[in-house]
């Protein structure tokens, strides 16, 4: 027999104020953060496609970057930097990568971090040139210290390739390491780094540094969750600083004893301090022929720049 007060129906009545979307806010925050740091370090998925470049030893991945991020520093011709760019299009469309997504990423870097630090360059304050259009004009030059500031402030034709020729610097050097990243799991580049006689406490480091931010990451998660289960979203603002900033220490923590435990079970199936690797596959005749084409392209690119056999 059911007991009276199991077949009698709570309703239960949630509120929501504006105070409790602030609480949504932070909480959406920290799962953003935690979200964009997981997708990050899980692009090892997208190295499980069959495509060109997944095809590739690591090795010869690695040393493809290494080559083209010096090519990339080195050049200062804008037409270099397109061809470089083309290329690396051509090779994510070639594995298989989500090109859109991408280069969604690599425009948007490129965009901040290029563009937008490097455009006081175009002026004609910091590189003298021909003028393309004014943009400030006034009565007289004003002298402060060592600085000058001109009586007509204009953008220069130098300035504009200068700040083409940086922010291509940027979207190429991303795009360079994303479709090496997205192509090669982390284990991998690890192996490769060893292979060309990498400081063992350097892959050391790198190994268990990678490991602890997908361990908090993942620990940032869980906790959402489950602040997001109990909630409810009726706490008020203050209430809410309260538990986001326990939060902070707890998470540091419940991270490092995951982190000890990962190290303690290394230590215990015989970890020594060293990088250990049993053994280097052969390179293929299509790894043979790739290394061959990019050290090829490497020179035509960089006897191009230092000639300048084109004045752009």
């Amino acid at each position: 027999m059911i007991p009276s007060f199991l077949l009698q129906k709570e309703i239960i009545e949630i509120k929501t104020t504006n105070e409790s979307n602030k609480l949504s806010f932070i909480d959406k925050t920290i799962k953003s953060s935690a979200s964009f740091v997981s997708a990050t370090f899980m692009q090892w998925l997208s190295a499980k496609k069959d495509g060109f470049f997944q095809s590739l030893d690591s090795r010869v991945k690695v040393l493809f970057l290494l080559f083209f991020v010096v090519l990339v520093s080195s050049t200062s011709l804008i037409i270099c930097h397109l061809i470089i760019a083309s290329i690396l299009m051509f090779l994510c469309l070639l594995s298989k990568l989500d090109f859109i997504h991408i280069y969604k990423r690599v425009f948007a870097i490129g965009f901040v971090f290029g563009f937008l630090i490097f455009i006081p360059a175009s002026l004609n304050i910091f590189t003298k040139g021909e003028r393309a259009f004014t943009v400030l004009q006034f009565s007289k030059s004003y002298t402060w210290w060592i600085y000058t500031i001109p009586q007509e402030i204009f953008v220069t034709h130098e300035g504009i390739q200068s700040v083409l020729r940086l922010t291509f610097k940027v979207i190429n050097s991303v795009s360079i390491v994303l479709l090496v990243v997205s192509t090669t799991t982390f284990d991998r580049i690890v192996k490769s780094l060893s292979f060309f006689k990498i400081p063992h406490i350097f892959l050391l480091t790198l190994t268990l540094t990678y490991k602890f931010i997908f361990i908090l990451s993942n620990t940032v998660v869980e906790t959402y969750h489950s602040i997001k289960m109990r909630w409810w979203n009726r706490g008020s603002v203050k209430e809410a600083e309260e538990i986001v900033a326990g939060r902070i220490g707890y998470l540091f923590r419940k991270s490092w004893e995951r982190y000890e435990l990962v190290y303690q079970s290394m230590l215990a199936r015989g970890f020594n301090g060293k990088v250990n690797f049993c053994y280097f596959e052969k390179l293929k005749p299509g790894d043979y022929l790739f290394i061959l084409t990019f050290l090829f392209v490497f020179c035509i690119l960089f006897l191009i720049n230092y000639f300048h056999v084109f004045t752009i």
